[in-house]
């Protein structure tokens, strides 16, 4: 965990994520300011979940051709590039809104690579001992920067305007490909090309099945994906407004209180890996069933400082969960093989997540929030018979 190559991994894709959000702060404001429409602003998560799904779909093409470190490291230069023609656009002064809905599904369609490749390399850069290790390191870097950049990206738009924030994101990207150009080439990489390209789509899914328990991990992954849903800002924003019937600030402070939990729990794997990786069979159900009941008191909650704290746990018990089966799956197949698994696990979870927030919008149509939450906390709970097969495989 200690190397340069670990090292330039976490750093550079840290500088990636603090620019991904960025740029997503300005696309909003940019798009919002352009049109003053809320369908428009919509459309934006809409886009970036098409085009993530539609990558993480075509990656096991790009992985049988391309070194994964030439595949992360040109990832970013194009999503560079075309943040340089989207900020051309706003010096220009266009006012069309689908030029840069355009720009901005390319670069999603090139960010779908770089997280199921950072994830495939972490097996080649850290011994075996310290897997869970280095995910609860990697996993308390990404929240930090996931909880603080959506504030300070707000503050740097107030301060710069959108033109300069966009500069400030082409500078991060530019650094973060520094750092990927600086990794390892992984020497066991295979780069022939051995099926037609539409057998090669599916490898990743073929892997999965041919794996012991990663059948197991992608029905946690999918039912998760789905029950989800519910913690997504409009639906908790109804929730704040409906049940506990307080301002919007306590919609940030529910969120702000999620994060906590997520980075204290990647911080405590971090720390004590040794442990939760011994007991690790026992932490998956125990984090399944404490997030259901969370979820489940949540719905009917009325008091908001006790929904501050069943967030803080909610997000503790599920990182926990997340890390433990990002091990897993990573200690499963072989390492030139994880890219592909992990681009079938972005295709499955991107794909039920947009669905399902679709239908949590009809849901809530026709029954209350605290309804709709209430079956997520059941949903989760159905978590226990994946996991109750596949705790022999963590025991081992």
């Amino acid at each position: 965990m200690h190397s340069n190559a670990f090292r330039n991994l976490w750093f550079g894709q840290s500088l990636a994520n603090m620019g991904d959000i960025f740029y997503i702060v300005g696309l909003i404001s940019l798009v919002y300011n352009m049109t003053g429409s809320a369908v428009y602003m919509t459309a934006v998560p809409l886009v970036i979940t098409f085009s993530r799904f539609i990558s993480s779909m075509a990656a096991p093409l790009l992985l049988n051709r391309t070194q994964m470190k030439s595949l992360i490291a040109y990832s970013q230069m194009g999503k560079t590039f075309f943040l340089c023609v989207f900020l051309l656009m706003m010096v220009l002064d266009s006012q069309n809104v689908w030029i840069y809905l355009s720009c901005a599904s390319i670069i999603s369609f090139l960010d779908g690579w770089a997280l199921p490749a950072r994830n495939a390399y972490v097996p080649f850069l850290v011994k075996r001992e310290e897997l869970m290790g280095a995910n609860g390191f990697l996993s308390t870097v990404d929240q930090t920067i996931q909880f603080s950049s959506w504030a300070l990206g707000g503050i740097l738009l107030a301060v710069l305007n959108a033109t300069n924030l966009f500069i400030v994101v082409i500078l991060l990207f530019l650094a973060s490909t520094f750092f990927m150009l600086k990794l390892p080439v992984i020497p066991s990489s295979t780069l022939e090309v051995r099926k037609v390209w539409w057998q090669e789509l599916g490898e990743g899914w073929s892997q999965v099945k041919s794996r012991k328990g990663l059948v197991h991990v992608f029905w946690i992954y999918g039912l998760e994906s789905i029950s989800g849903t519910v913690w997504i800002a409009a639906v908790l924003y109804l929730y704040v407004d409906l049940s506990l019937q307080r301002g919007e600030e306590w919609w940030g402070f529910i969120n702000s209180s999620f994060f906590v939990g997520l980075v204290l729990a990647s911080y405590l794997i971090f720390k004590l890996h040794g442990i939760f990786s011994k007991h690790r069979h026992k932490w998956l159900p125990f984090c399944m069933i404490v997030t259901s009941g969370v979820t489940l008191v949540f719905a009917w909650n009325k008091m908001a400082v006790m929904a501050l704290i069943l967030s803080f746990v909610f997000g503790l018990f599920d990182q926990i969960k997340n890390v433990v089966l990002q091990t897993y799956l990573q200690e499963s197949a072989p390492p030139e093989e994880l890219g592909k698994i992990y681009a079938a696990q972005g295709a499955l979870t991107t794909l039920l997540f947009g669905l399902s927030s679709v239908g949590v919008g009809l849901l809530l149509e026709v029954m209350s929030v605290s309804m709709v939450f209430t079956w997520s906390a059941l949903l989760l709970l159905t978590t226990l018979v994946p996991v109750k097969r596949l705790q022999k495989n963590l025991n081992t």
